[in-house]
């Protein structure tokens, strides 16, 4: 009879095949472990490895998005993060996607 893997050698395993580095193997682990936890990463492999594992993981254009929907920033004030950060940020987002996200921003209605 064979046992499934448990949830850490699962992210172990993704760990090794998406070359994670322990502090996301480590937030991987603790989702797998409190499954109410989202993890946040803008890391494209940590974020498919959450994806393997069914986790829902989001990055800064989600959460910026989510933050209009939850009346904690304005549509404005979403669109000024989203144009600055090319400028002042580190934060490498391919620009097709940028403006995608953007236009979509643009375009979305106020909660009311």
């Amino acid at each position: 009879m064979r046992s499934s893997p448990s949830p850490s050698d699962k992210v172990d395993a993704l760990a090794v095949l998406y070359s994670l580095h322990a502090g996301e193997r480590e937030a991987l682990s603790l989702c797998m472990a409190f499954p109410k936890a989202i993890p946040l990463s803008d890391d494209t492999a940590a974020r498919l490895a959450a994806k393997t594992l069914t986790v829902a993981a989001h990055g800064t254009l989600g959460l910026l998005v989510r933050a209009i929907r939850r009346r904690l920033l304005s549509k404005a004030q979403v669109l000024a993060l989203l144009r600055q950060i090319p400028e002042r940020s580190s934060l490498h987002i391919r620009s097709g996607l940028l403006a995608e996200v953007t236009q979509q921003v643009a375009t979305m209605a106020e909660p009311e």
